[in-house]
C-alpha cells in the first residue's frame, strides 16, 4: 500500500506522488460538499478588524435557529477538529473521567484526542451490543457514523443520555453529517450528560472557513469558551456562517440535489463492481477485493479516494463536482490495471 496521510484531502501529496497525473486533481477523499453555499463575500474590512462580539451571538443565534436549541446551549469555534481536540483536556478538568468508549470503525480525531489526553479508551464495534456505562465515563458516537453511514434513532440516543446520566458520565454525539438527517440529538437538549457536535463546513461546501460547534448544557462548553478567549471565530466566518445558517430554503434544496448526485454515483460504482456498505448524502462506503488497485490507477488518473489501514477492501468516495468529474471518474474505473 502506498504510504498516505490518515485523513482525506491534501491533493498536494497526490501531485508530488503521482507527477504524471493529469491535472485539475480530483478530490474524492473527504465528505465535504462539492456544492459550496454561495455567500455574499465579506467587505475588506473583515480581513482589517477584530470580530465584534455582536457578530459571533448572531452567529450563534443562526446556529441555535438551524440546530433548533437555545442559543445558550451552542458553543462557535474554529473547526470542530479544534473543539473535539480541547473537550478531553478540559472535561477532565471539571470531573472524574474513567475512561473513555468509542464506537469503531469511525473518525480518528477522537481517538487522537482523547489518547493525547492520558484517558484510557475502550473500542467496541458498531453493532455490538452497548453495555450500560460505568461511573463517570465518556461515550462517543459519531451519528451518521464516518465512514460507515450508521445512525441511531431517537429512542437510542435518549436511551444512551439517561443512562450516562445516571452514571455521572458524558455521552458525545458527532454529527457531523447529520444536517441532511432526519432526526438530531440535539432534539433532546438540555440535558446534562449529553454534548453535541455540528460540523459547519461539510454541508455547505466551505471547510475552509473553519467553522464548527458544539451543541449542549455541560460546563466545559463555558470553560472551552474560556479558554479560546474573545475571537474564536473570525470575523468572515462569522458574517458567513450566520448568512448560510440562515438560509434554510438553500438547505433544503441542497438536500435534494445530493440526493439526486448521491444516487448517481452509487449506481456507477455499482456498475464498476463494487459493493455498497453504507454512507450519507455526503460519502459513500465501497467494497472490493481490488482495492487497493483500484486506488492507485485512480491516483494516477489525478483521483483520490480514501482508502483505510484498517481494512484495505474498503474505499470512500465523495461527491464529484461536475460532469467532467464524473466522466474522469468514470473511464479510470472502467480502464485496464497498468
Amino acid at each position: 500500500m502506498t504510504p498516505w496521510p490518515a485523513h482525506g484531502g491534501q491533493l498536494s501529496t497526490l501531485a508530488h506522488r503521482f507527477p504524471q497525473a493529469p491535472t485539475p486533481l480530483i478530490d474524492l477523499s473527504t465528505g465535504i460538499n462539492p456544492f459550496a453555499y454561495p455567500f455574499t463575500p465579506p467587505g475588506a474590512d473583515a480581513l482589517s478588524r477584530l470580530p465584534d462580539p455582536a457578530e459571533e451571538e448572531a452567529l450563534r443565534l443562526a446556529a441555535s435557529q438551524a440546530y433548533g436549541v437555545s442559543p445558550d446551549h451552542v458553543l462557535a469555534g474554529p473547526g470542530t477538529q479544534m473543539l473535539i481536540g480541547l473537550l478531553p483536556i478540559l472535561l477532565s478538568r471539571l470531573q472524574s473521567v474513567e475512561g473513555v468508549r468509542i464506537l469503531t470503525p469511525t473518525y480518528s480525531g477522537h481517538e487522537a484526542a482523547w489518547a493525547a489526553a492520558g484517558v484510557p479508551i475502550t473500542f467496541i464495534p458498531h453493532g455490538a451490543s452497548l453495555p450500560m456505562p460505568g461511573r463517570n465515563i465518556v461515550t462517543i458516537i459519531c451519528a451518521p457514523n464516518n465512514p460507515t453511514g450508521h445512525v441511531l434513532s431517537a429512542g437510542e440516543m435518549a436511551s444512551l443520555a439517561e443512562s450516562h446520566g445516571h452514571a455521572d458520565g458524558v455521552l458525545v454525539i458527532d454529527e457531523a453529517f447529520a444536517d441532511f438527517q432526519p432526526v438530531s440529538a440535539a432534539s433532546l437538549l438540555p440535558h446534562r450528560a449529553l454534548i453535541v457536535c455540528r460540523s459547519f463546513g461539510k454541508t455547505y461546501g466551505l471547510a475552509g472557513v473553519r467553522l464548527g460547534f458544539l451543541l449542549g448544557t455541560h460546563p466545559v462548553l463555558h470553560a472551552m469558551r474560556e479558554v479560546m478567549g474573545p475571537w474564536a471565530v473570525n470575523t468572515a466566518g462569522c458574517q458567513i456562517g450566520r448568512e448560510a445558517l440562515l438560509d434554510t430554503a438553500w438547505r433544503d434544496s441542497m438536500g435534494l440535489r445530493l440526493a439526486h448526485q448521491t444516487q448517481i454515483l452509487r449506481h456507477m460504482l455499482h456498475d464498476a463492481g463494487l459493493s455498497f456498505v453504507g454512507g450519507t448524502l455526503l460519502f459513500s462506503l465501497w467494497r472490493t477485493a481490488h482495492a487497493q488497485e483500484i486506488w492507485e490507477r485512480l491516483a494516477q488518473a489525478g483521483i483520490l479516494v480514501r482508502r483505510f489501514a484498517w481494512d484495505e477492501t474498503l474505499l470512500r468516495f465523495g461527491l464529484p463536482a461536475d460532469e467532467a468529474a464524473l466522466t474522469r471518474l468514470t473511464k479510470a474505473l472502467a480502464s485496464p490495471a497498468s
